[in-house]
């Protein structure tokens, strides 16, 4: 059938440490479980970035607030990201190894989309549903995908590399910025496009309980409490109901299974089928282009 478009593509997801490792030891890795949290984290990125670029151009006028609105969650999940590392990351880790200017290059990077990211928004929260262009919106993610993407992957490298400092604490500064991170979470918007975005099957549904059931790498046992089984329910099911309509464009039910896009099934003539991704990709009158490979980081 022509409506079986997956966000796996155009650009690749991270491959965590986990992938062909010993996970067992890997869970006694400080570093491994870091740089698999965020490998996990900028995937939610990656996969959000891609289900707008498959998607937008297939909008009809009368479904454009929803996925304007599912625009501004993606733009807002990244910023806060990437703010939250700048205060509560970077320079605790530069603190803690007395080396000044360690993740310098991370900023440097952070700049390098910054500019494409606020013309983004500069469209997405000024344009009417009834005047919404997909080609724009396209237009504007080709100026800076690439170099985010590139960024979310050099990243998850820069972690592993920490592990030359043999005394930085870094699972200490995990938890620090974890709970930051968790202040500056909305529970409406953020939070429901983190869970729909998350694909609890990747890499053989090792991550399944991330992030607020279990932690990466499954390195302690499943949280399955009364307590935390009803937050989960409550994130998954409730939280999500406020802008539901927002959430069909994501590439995973709400409760974490992969599923094809929904503007590409409602639209099939302009879809193509997951059998077809494996060669040439084309979207309407776009160039075709080869579908990449997956990257790999360790």
């Amino acid at each position: 059938m022509p409506n079986k478009v997956w966000a796996d593509y155009p650009f690749p997801l991270i491959s965590t440490p986990a992938l062909n490792g010993d996970i067992p030891s890997l869970r006694l890795d400080q570093f491994a479980r870091s740089a698999t949290k965020m490998a996990l984290t900028h995937n939610v990125i990656i996969r959000g970035m891609n289900s707008i670029y498959l998607q937008c151009e297939n909008i009809k006028p009368e479904k454009a607030a929803q996925f304007i609105l599912y625009c501004q969650c993606w733009s807002e999940f990244i910023q806060n990201h990437h703010a939250c590392e700048e205060v509560a990351y970077f320079p605790v880790i530069e603190k803690a190894t007395g080396e000044e200017g360690l993740s310098e290059g991370n900023l440097e990077q952070h700049d390098a989309f910054l500019g494409g990211l606020h013309e983004f928004d500069e469209y997405i929260y000024n344009v009417k549903p009834s005047e919404y262009s997909g080609k724009k919106v396209l237009q504007i993610l080709d100026s800076f995908a690439a170099t985010l993407q590139s960024h979310l992957t050099d990243e998850v490298v820069w972690i592993m590399a920490l592990s030359r400092f043999r005394d930085l604490d870094l699972a200490a500064i995990d938890a620090h910025h974890r709970d930051y991170v968790r202040l500056q979470q909305s529970s409406s918007r953020m939070i429901p496009f983190l869970l729909t975005n998350h694909d609890v099957t990747y890499e053989t549904g090792i991550h399944a309980g991330w992030p607020f059931k279990q932690a990466a790498l499954a390195e302690i046992k499943m949280d399955t409490t009364v307590g935390a089984t009803l937050r989960d329910f409550w994130l998954r099911y409730i939280c999500t109901l406020v802008h539901r309509g927002a959430w069909k464009y994501s590439c995973c039910s709400v409760g974490g299974k992969p599923r094809f896009l929904e503007a590409n099934r409602l639209l099939r003539s302009q879809s193509r089928t997951f059998e077809e991704s494996e060669g040439e990709m084309e979207m309407g009158s776009r160039d075709r282009l080869q579908r990449p490979e997956r990257v790999f980081t360790r």
